[in-house]
Formats: C-alpha cells, structure tokens, sequence
C-alpha cells in the first residue's frame, strides 16, 4: 500500500487531479516528481477543462443541439489545452483582482477571454462557460468595467458639473475599488432583471414612469486618468455582451464610507436620457456609418459604443411599456433578461417547422441558409415626435462640429411588429463582405403586434444578410408600401451567426433624408414556423 502520494500509480494521481480546481492546479506543482507528472499529463489538463466549461472545443469544434456530456469528450488535436486552462486561470485572477485601474489596463485581453468563452459556450441552455462568467461578474464587483464607454462618463460628468465643483470631482477620482466594495449590498434583483452592479443589486422601483419594473443600478466607480478610446469601446463592447443594460448609476454621497471629499448626498444619474441624446444624434448618419450601427469610415466595423446606446433606450422603452401593458412571459419582451446568454453563435435553438421536419429529396432553400432568416420574428421600433426630433436636430443654438447634444427626457413612440419571413436567393459574397458564409435575400411580410391598428406597421418586407469584413452578421430590411420602399435599417445581429440575442439598429428614410426621420430597432427571432401565433396582445 502506497504510503505516500507519490508511490500512488499514475492513473490514480490522475484520477484524483481530475477533481482539482483550475485555479489550485499550481500548488499540486510543489516538488519536482508532481511538476513533472503534472507537466506531461495532457490529458489531465482537458478533463480539468472539461470539469468546468462545456463547450465547442470539447464538441470537436461543433455545435451540437443535443446537451453535450463532460464524459463525452471529442479528441480534437488542434487545442493546447495546457494553454486553454493556463489563460483561464490569468483571466479569473484578473477579474479577482483589487485593483480597478490594472482591469482596465487588461481589459484588451478580458474582452477576448469573454468572447471567446462565449463562442465556444455550450447552447444547451445551462452552459459552463456562462455561468463562470456570471459568477465573476457578480461576485467579484466587476459590473465597473461594464460601464467605462463614453456615455457612461459624458452622463457622470454633466452631473457632477451640474451639482459639484470639479474641484469636489477631482478629489475622489483616486477612491479605489476597495473602498467602493466596502458598500456592498447584496439584496438580490427579480428574475427579470437580475444583475448585480458594483456595491448595489436590482431594486424594484416605485417610479411609476417604470411601471414598478426593476431599474439596473451600477455603483460609480471614479478612475485617476481619462479614459482612451480603445478603453471606452471595449467596455461598451462588453456591456453589449452582457446584456442586461445598466440604467442607474450611482455615486456614492457622503454618508457612504468613500471619502471626506465628495458630493453631500448620492447621486442617481438614469442613463436613459443620455443615451436617447446619442441615439436621435442625425450627425452621426452618414454614408460612411451606411446609416447604422458602424464607425465612420465605411470599413463595417461595428461602433459598440453607439450599439449600446441603442441598447440602452430599446430597453428603457420596451419595459416602461411592458410593465403597464404585457404579462412575462410575452413574445414581446426580448431575451435581454439573463447575463451573456444568447451571445453564442448557433444559439438560437429552435425546434424546426413541420415543414422542414422530413426532409425532400432536394434541400430546400431554407435548410441551406446559414442565417436561420427563415420563421417569425418580433421587432421594435421608437421614433421621436418628427418636431421633437427636428428641434433637436435642427433648432437654434446647436453644437458646434464635435460636440455632444444635450441629454434629453422627451418620451418616444414605441410599436411592436410581427414579421414573416423566407429566404428567397443565396448567393456568393461580394468583394466587400465577409467570404466565410454566403450573401442570403429574404422576403415576407409585417404587421401590427401591439398597438395593434397601426396602419404603418402593415408592409412587405425585403432585405438581405451578409457577414461584413470583420465577420459580424449585417442585416438590411426595406419596408414596402403599395410596390414602393418606405423604410431602411441597417443592424448587425449580437453574438454572431444565429445568435439568440437578436439583432440591434437604426430605422430611417430609405433615401437617407439628412433631416431624418430616423430612429433604433431590433428584431429577434420567435420559432422558425412562419404560422406562429403571438402572445401578449393587449
């Protein structure tokens, strides 16, 4: 009998190891015979992995509808699973740590590990992968680096000016995280909502202009030096990830424990007015953004600071309206209610129509469609009063070139529209998209989901979907009225290829009026069967 655990076979110490944490696998390393075996053991690596994460790379690098077992691990020679295990360990010990400033100095290489543990996530709805990062996130008061883009400083800032000298400002920008964690609260959020922001979690609100919805709070947590661009869109990159828009920020007042130098009393900023600003913001539309979501300079690229504006108020508006009118559960709430799910590509697991079940002998057109264009869908579209939105716009006493409009409170008009669609062409990509996956045409139909005599909603629809250089999904639409196009929207689809997320983007002239009207959508997919009924009418 072995009498200590180096004299234990092999296969034992292999077995045992299997159990241990990624974050503790170091330590067995503590002389030279466990390094050695440890360092040789490539299978053991993949096990630890596969002990904690599900996902594509233990599939072989497939996605597969059914629910993936960790004891049904493919061979796939093409991973370093040493390496896999080694980053995750840095990217956990990264997110543990103390020091704010040193996350936003790594958050490059965050944001990749994100990224890439969601694509590789598992969509069997209970992913690994998912759940780890909700863990981090939740526990480790890193909802501040969600909140670093532009917006989030631009709305600190004009309040801080408003009810503070900058003198005052300037004093607590060295506050550390540490002592912001310190005001922890832990009450949990509803169901509906639930995220938990850096030293504050969900409350309900009694605000009836909410309708008694829960209001997404974050914890302001100041920095020493203004943020870079590349900072900025990053984190907007991972709040649009996330999912679960942030609409409250708080700055900690007096009473808290911050700072002897800082505002009398907290301070609420809502998001949502600052957010509205940018998104009915027409400088911004132009033929180098093609009117979407993208930056300036015609290369598709996705400005992630602009898709979570979008975000932000789609949200505001949808649950403002929800929570007066509809029940949970309604077509017409977006899946936005669970933290880095449906990001995933091939995510959108839905059972198929009867249509397509038994296959004919010829594929069928919507079975080669990568996309999964085909099925019924629920969108949302806002608009401005078109006299709101030109005074804003367009009246005296407007920004010079550069300048951010002010925030502003008007309310919006919001419509929910159900649309039928079915690929009509697929053909190959053009010199200016992405070659991976073909360039794939759709028509259908649309009409009225809530309010439901809405004249306007009722039109056919038109448009395609293509990946642009960098790889993200672009959807087009055109709305058609008696034969003639009316309505444009470019939108790229969160999460990649199929991603149950939906798709995020602006509405506008199809003739791109400089004078608009103009304003943010998003459409996610309901079931594949065109003849779906909707629930949630009013």
């Amino acid at each position: 009998m072995a009498k200590t655990i180096l004299e234990l076979p092999h296969e034992v110490l292999h077995s045992i190891f299997t159990h241990v944490a990624p974050t503790d696998l170091t330590s067995l390393r503590c002389c030279h015979a466990l390094d050695n075996y440890i360092k040789h053991d490539g299978l053991l690596f993949k096990e630890i992995y596969a002990s904690h994460f599900v996902s594509s790379l233990l599939l072989g690098g497939l996605m597969q509808d059914d629910e993936p077992s960790k004891d049904a691990i493919a061979n796939n020679a093409d991973v370093d699973w040493k390496a896999e295990l080694r980053d995750l360990v840095r990217f956990q010990k990264m997110l543990s740590s103390s020091s704010y400033e040193l996350k936003l100095q790594d958050l490059i290489l965050i944001t990749d590990r994100v990224q890439r543990l969601l694509k590789t996530a598992s969509v069997d709805g209970c992913s690994l992968n998912i759940a780890f990062l909700h863990r981090l996130i939740r526990t480790q008061n890193n909802i501040g680096i969600l909140c670093n883009s532009s917006l989030f400083e631009w709305a600190t800032d004009i309040t801080l000016t408003s009810s503070e000298s900058h003198s005052q400002y300037d004093s607590y920008l060295d506050q550390s995280v540490d002592d912001a964690s310190s005001t922890q609260d832990s009450t949990p959020g509803d169901g509906f909502s639930r995220i938990f922001a850096s030293g504050e979690s969900i409350r309900k609100s009694k605000d009836p202009e909410r309708g008694g919805g829960a209001v997404r709070k974050a914890i302001h947590v100041p920095h020493p030096t203004r943020l870079q661009d590349q900072i900025r869109r990053l984190s907007a990159r991972l709040h649009c990830l996330y999912g679960v828009p942030i609409q409250r920020l708080r700055i900690p007042g007096s009473n808290s424990s911050l700072h002897q130098r800082r505002p009398c009393s907290d301070i609420n900023i809502d998001l949502h007015p600052f957010a509205r600003s940018k998104v009915y913001d027409l400088r911004q539309h132009s033929e180098g953004t093609l009117w979407g979501p993208f930056v300036e300079d015609g290369s598709q690229k996705v400005d992630w600071e602009k898709t979570e504006a979008i975000m932000m108020i789609l949200d505001y508006n949808i649950r403002v309206f929800t929570n007066k009118y509809v029940t949970h559960g309604s077509d017409l709430i977006p899946p936005w209610d669970r933290p880095f799910v449906g990001v995933t590509p091939y995510s959108l697991n839905l059972m198929p129509s009867e249509a397509v079940t038994e296959r004919p002998p010829r594929l069928p057109i919507d079975l080669q469609d990568p996309y999964g264009v085909s099925g019924t869908w629920m969108r949302v579209v806002c608009f401005l009063d078109y006299r709101e939105l030109f005074t804003f716009n367009f009246s005296e006493g407007q920004p010079e070139p550069g300048q951010l409009r002010p925030p502003i409170d008007t309310e919006e008009a919001i419509r929910f529209i159900i649309v039928k669609l079915q690929v009509t062409e697929i053909e190959k990509a053009g010199e200016k998209d992405g070659q991976a996956l073909p360039v794939v045409h759709f028509k259908g139909s649309s009409y009225p989901a809530l309010p439901p005599m809405d004249v306007n909603a009722t039109s056919k629809i038109r448009g395609t979907v293509r990946l642009t250089p960098g790889g993200e999904v672009r959807w087009t639409t055109f709305s058609v009225f008696h034969g003639e196009e009316k309505w444009r929207s470019e939108s790229i689809q969160l999460g990649g290829v199929q991603a149950s997320r939906g798709v995020l983007g602006y509405w506008f002239d199809k003739d791109f009026d400089e004078y608009g009207p103009a304003g943010p959508t998003a459409f996610w997919k309901i079931t594949n069967d065109p003849d779906h009924g909707v629930t949630g009418d009013l």
